[in-house]
């Protein structure tokens, strides 16, 4: 009673004081309703469900599986049995005593399925079938059994307690949605490690989508720490994925602050989820933890994999502001030191240049120089051997004048579907290995000698670092089970 009396006071108090407020709508007028109905209905069911969805939005499935069976067995009529009915669910409220219990019993659903959303287990193949048939089977037959609770609810009209389950389930159904709709895409993201060609934009284009559709979805009070990991999960992984086509176009300040906004997002979701870190680099890029469900640490890995390339793409420019040392230093904590690699790779092959070579021809007037540029600054489109500058070259930093027209004459003239390309020019006393290695950017290794195409070690070190660079090795790791 005198929390039901509070609560009044408080809805009394906050309405006076923002009575001529034009931004207090009818939104903040019905967050205000939830707090003093919640309040009326009983401590029982207002712990529950204050307590069930924060334990979700914390990867905490357990302890949320515990609390709705502990709900389920108050709640359960005399005599009923639970999963009796040849559905998963049951036919009706009846089945469970009323439509609290029927809502309880889709929660403790509800739970085991996202702990396999996050588990990423829906991504496993089960014999000639795919798990995700299970998991969308599960997400499907929930939204028609809270579907039932909202329309009994609507129909009862026995209270504001009736009132506001119907209010939640509705919302609730949004966010099953939506969850449909971001297992579709992670199916597509794991589908590409097997692609020559990733195509990021459409990446892109789908999640943005579902961003945009979800914006105004299930923002029921209640549900707001699912609302809000979501959109951290979604706003994460497009973050990321706009750094990768940025950084393929060799944008230096854009790609940074994406990966930022990624950082940023990532680390918000992981301080909300309260699980303890065993082991944080200094560099930022990785972290052993432990209790994480597997689709953070994927995405934790792919923004270690992207932070491993910016400081290959952009070594030269990230260099002049720092020691040698102090990048070195750096660069080893990244999750993958791809410039090592290359050194030492060129050392041990005796190869006299390797580089990366950007097609400036391909980016029109969008290309603005290395690092960062006045957004005012005029940029004139480099032309003729210059439009194919090297972002990264070794053991000197300059490109070999006397090669250069030759490696531009074998980027231009390349087969489209070529993966690697060997050509030994007599003249030159030279052999080229040329991979492409991003959509703009081509892996270039100059021998001053002749060079057999078959050489293993050349062959084997242009298709894995390729193959790393690209990303292809990560997204065939977006599956639960394949160690990378």
């Amino acid at each position: 009673m005198n929390c039901t009396f509070n609560s009044e006071c408080q809805l009394k108090h906050t309405e006076g004081k923002h009575r001529n407020n034009p931004r207090f709508n009818s939104y903040n007028n019905f967050q205000l309703k939830v707090i003093l109905i919640m309040a009326a209905s009983g401590s029982r069911e207002e712990k529950f469900l204050e307590t069930f969805f924060p334990l979700i939005s914390q990867f905490a499935f357990d302890k949320a599986k515990d609390l709705t069976e502990k709900e389920k067995e108050i709640v359960k009529p005399a005599g009923a049995v639970f999963g009796s009915s040849s559905s998963v669910f049951g036919s009706s409220s009846s089945l469970f005593g009323s439509t609290w219990g029927l809502l309880v019993h889709c929660l403790a659903q509800f739970v085991t399925a996202e702990k396999a959303y996050m588990s990423l287990s829906f991504l496993e193949q089960k014999g000639f079938f795919h798990r995700s048939k299970d998991l969308k089977s599960l997400y499907q037959n929930l939204i028609t059994e809270i579907k039932k609770v909202e329309d009994s609810s609507d129909q009862s009209r026995q209270g504001e307690f009736e009132e506001l389950l119907a209010h939640l389930s509705g919302h609730l159904c949004h966010y099953l949605t939506a969850k449909l709709k971001t297992m579709e895409f992670y199916e597509q993201i794991s589908a590409m490690g097997t692609m020559k060609v990733i195509n990021y934009s459409d990446l892109v284009i789908v999640i943005t989508d579902i961003v945009q559709s979800c914006s105004k979805s299930f923002h029921h009070p209640l549900l707001s720490p699912l609302k809000a990991t979501f959109g951290l999960e979604c706003d994460a992984i497009l973050h990321l994925l706009q750094a990768q086509i940025l950084m393929s176009d060799w944008k230096f300040l854009a790609s940074l602050m994406q990966l930022y906004e990624a950082h940023t997002k990532l680390t918000t979701w992981g301080a909300t989820a309260q699980l303890k870190e065993t082991k944080k680099s200094t560099f930022g890029s990785s972290s052993k933890h432990s209790g994480w469900p597997a689709l953070y640490l994927w995405l934790t890995k792919y923004k270690g994999f992207l932070l491993s390339k910016f400081s290959l793409y952009f070594y030269d420019v990230l260099q002049k502001h720092t020691t040698n040392n102090e990048m070195k230093g750096l660069i080893t904590k990244a999750t993958e030191d791809f410039v090592a690699r290359l050194m030492t790779f060129q050392r041990r092959s005796d190869a006299h240049y390797v580089s990366l070579v950007l097609d400036v021809q391909s980016l029109g007037s969008s290309y603005i120089g290395p690092g960062y540029n006045h957004p005012e600054k005029h940029h004139t489109t480099p032309q003729g051997l210059d439009s194919f500058p090297s972002i990264f070259s070794y053991p000197h930093s300059e490109r070999p004048a006397q090669h250069w027209p030759n490696v531009v004459s074998l980027i231009t003239n390349r087969p489209q579907d070529s993966k690697m390309i060997c050509v030994h020019d007599k003249k030159a006393q030279s052999t080229y290995f040329l991979s492409q290695v991003d959509t703009k950017v081509t892996l270039v290794v100059i021998f001053e000698s002749k060079k057999s195409e078959k050489d293993s070690y050349v062959n084997n070190f242009m298709v894995e670092f390729s193959s790393s660079l690209k990303g292809t090795k990560l997204f065939n790791h977006f599956k639960p089970g394949i160690k990378g």
